[in-house]
């Protein structure tokens, strides 16, 4: 282990520190006092933090510490591979530190710039741009100029500038940032248990956050599953100085008034296209730069094959794909290893295939719970494919994450776009007829189907959304929970129609809750935790402002989905790949879970959170095929994530009370 100056750190701190070596993690996390000044307690919290960020990469680990400020770092190195790279890194004076999780894709184009200014820079990673942009362009300058994934936390030490610490996180939340504060300090980690690893906070489950998770299948933010504990919002940055504490947003999608009339055929024309065509060739392009080895997920999919033609088209060396096939009789719907060999097959790849049972399903569970940050219905064909990639030899992956958002692949896009000629009527009609019909469904519909039409008693976006997104109905939720809370969506998001605009309310929630909360979330904590890192091209801000200014017509056809994605290409995708069903990517969980369902029907009554009854009539349900496999999932997924946040809470408390540290009280103080 590379050892850390020893005036860094107390004879307490330090002597714990190095007897649990943080030589294998990744990830950045922090400890700012308030009052007074870092401790004893405060250096072990950052150690314990960081060790609980163990997975996230084995390469290189750093810390710095001022008279009110811990930083930590642990990286896995992409670019710039050498000592220079260190972190956290300082400015030329030392006095502006930062550390920082991601990638920052237009680094190249800041480095010139800055360099023409008089910048000199130690090292050839992307991140050191940061320190110098911040000079340069202050932070609201510097933001915009950005095209990546970050996370990170600066803090600067000039006195002229109030020893200001700021947390910032990506403009579509493609990175974690995770946060508690007290009166006294305030914590910041790269995932959620680490920050209940580090001791100063009680590994307590919100409760609010457990009807949320059962409406959504994940935990809205800015709240998380634990109490006390918070997600910085994406596109904003906090600012922590003395005494104060703000938050800042400096990016949102564009508003229906800057994005044209969508009833009409304005737009679309052939230089738009063209737009589109050269900001998503470009966002591909800069997502190629790594300095280890690189590979593209590949399902068989439009978007998967869309990046391996790009990934084929720029690179110099043949591209690496790499597909899940599954062996188990009898289930071809799901098996896409033809269509991803169709695709290696035409632009010529290094294709590796990962074969799964339901025995290796099983037998990883113990893995993908650990993994599991916070509560989630997905996530677990994440983990299987990261594993392979990494066992294959690769740091770094390129995902298809985004492209069904960004361009409405997702049926109920085109169901709600069907159903906005009735809102009108549904809007005006009686609130007794609506809840007439809803009791009606209810009572006659399968278990899957029934309270669905709850959500029509007010008819909202927010509403509209569920009745095709939601995982359980309000109704179901008060069976395993009786007499829960109202559950909230989370953040800012739409519950009235924008501009009249069912689809574009629609759009703005699939961005603020679904891949927000569960696809960005789960793709970050099941690849990180192999140490691999995904890259998102769809998901490049400005492909996204672009597609999103485009009126919904351009986005649609009859025999094609997704044809604004075709249009955009150079060359058509291999026949075989567009003219299928759509089918996500996902793992044969129905015949995985009937198998053994006895096992893990008792592991979610196990906490005593649900009601038996419920629980059992769900379980049946599904045996009988009348209910689909994520809901008794998800009561699995739960109780296996509680028990976990148990077990690092137990682990705190053991260490704290040997360690003579008490954990310190935590207020409710979320963005």
């Amino acid at each position: 282990m590379s050892k850390l100056p020893r005036s860094l750190f107390c004879e307490e701190g330090l002597s714990f520190y190095l007897q649990h070596s943080l030589k294998k993690m990744c990830g950045i996390g922090g400890v700012v006092r308030r009052n007074g000044r870092i401790d004893a307690m405060d250096q072990v919290a950052l150690a314990r933090m960081m060790r609980a960020e163990a997975h996230r990469g084995p390469d290189d680990e750093g810390a710095f510490s001022a008279s009110r400020v811990l930083l930590g770092h642990a990286r896995l190195a992409v670019i710039d591979l050498s000592a220079s790279a260190r972190q956290p890194m300082p400015n030329e004076t030392g006095d502006v530190w930062i550390t920082f999780n991601g990638e920052i894709y237009n680094f190249e184009a800041l480095r010139r710039e800055l360099r023409a200014s008089g910048h000199r820079f130690r090292s050839n990673s992307d991140f050191e741009v940061l320190l110098h942009g911040y000079e340069s362009w202050g932070l609201e300058g510097l933001l915009p100029r950005l095209h990546g994934m970050f996370a990170f936390a600066l803090y600067d030490a000039r006195p002229l500038h109030e020893r200001k610490l700021y947390l910032v996180r990506d403009r579509l939340g493609i990175k974690p940032l995770y946060y508690a504060d007290s009166k006294d300090r305030l914590l910041f980690a790269s995932e959620l248990s680490a920050i209940v690893a580090s001791g100063l906070i009680s590994a307590t489950p919100a409760e609010a956050a457990l009807t949320s998770f059962l409406a959504l299948g994940s935990v809205p933010g800015p709240g998380t599953a634990v109490e006390g504990v918070f997600m910085l919002e994406p596109a904003h940055y906090m600012e922590l100085s003395e005494g104060s504490r703000s938050f800042h947003r400096y990016w949102s999608l564009p508003a229906a008034a800057a994005a044209g009339n969508n009833n009409d055929n304005n737009g679309g024309r052939d230089d738009d296209i063209e737009n589109v065509r050269g900001l998503l060739a470009e966002s591909v392009r800069m997502r190629l730069v790594s300095d280890v080895p690189l590979g593209v997920f590949s399902s068989g999919g439009m978007d998967s094959a869309t990046l391996v033609a790009l990934a084929a088209k720029f690179s110099s060396e043949k591209v690496t794909t790499l597909s899940v096939v599954f062996d188990e009789p009898g289930l071809p719907v799901l098996n896409e290893a033809r269509y991803a060999r169709v695709v290696a097959k035409r632009y010529d790849t290094d294709h590796r295939e990962i074969r799964l049972d339901g025995q290796d399903f099983l037998g990883a569970l113990p893995d993908v719970f650990r993994a599991m940050d916070s509560p989630t219905v997905d996530g677990v064909n994440s983990f299987f494919v990261s594993r392979a990639a990494r066992e294959a030899g690769l740091t770094v992956v390129l995902s298809g994450v985004g492209g069904d958002e960004v361009f409405l692949g997702y049926p109920h896009f085109r169901k709600l776009r069907a159903l906005a000629p009735f809102v009108p009527w549904l809007e005006r009609s009686p609130r007794f007829a609506r809840r007439l019909l809803a009791s009606f469904v209810s009572a006659s519909a399968a278990w899957h189907s029934r309270g669905k039409l709850e959500y029509l008693e007010s008819v909202n976006a927010r509403n509209l959304y569920l009745l095709f997104r939601g995982l359980f109905s309000p109704g179901q939720i008060n069976e395993l929970l009786p007499g829960s809370e109202p559950y909230e969506i989370g953040g800012d998001l739409p519950s009235t129609l924008e501009d009249d605009d069912l689809l574009r309310s629609a759009m703005r929630l699939e961005f603020g809750s679904y891949l927000r909360h569960q696809l960005l979330r789960d793709t970050d904590v099941m690849s990180m935790t192999h140490s691999l890192e995904a890259r998102v091209p769809f998901l490049d801000h400005a492909l996204v402002e672009a597609v999103f200014r485009l009126p919904h017509h351009v986005k649609f056809s009859r025999g094609v989905n997704k044809p604004l994605l075709m249009r955009a290409l150079d060359e058509p995708l291999p026949r075989e790949v567009w003219d299928r069903p759509k089918q996500g990517f996902t793992l044969p969980f129905q015949s995985w879970l009937v198998d053994h369902r006895e096992e893990l029907a008792e592991r979610a009554l196990a906490p005593g959170i649900f009601e038996s009854r419920a629980v059992e009539r769900l379980w049946d349900a599904f045996a009988r095929g009348r209910t689909h496999w994520s809901r008794p999932w998800a009561l699995v997924a739960y109780s296996a994530w509680l028990e976990r946040l148990q077990a690092i809470g137990a682990a705190s408390r053991a260490e704290c009370t040997a360690q003579k540290i008490r954990p310190v009280a935590w207020r409710a103080v979320g963005a």
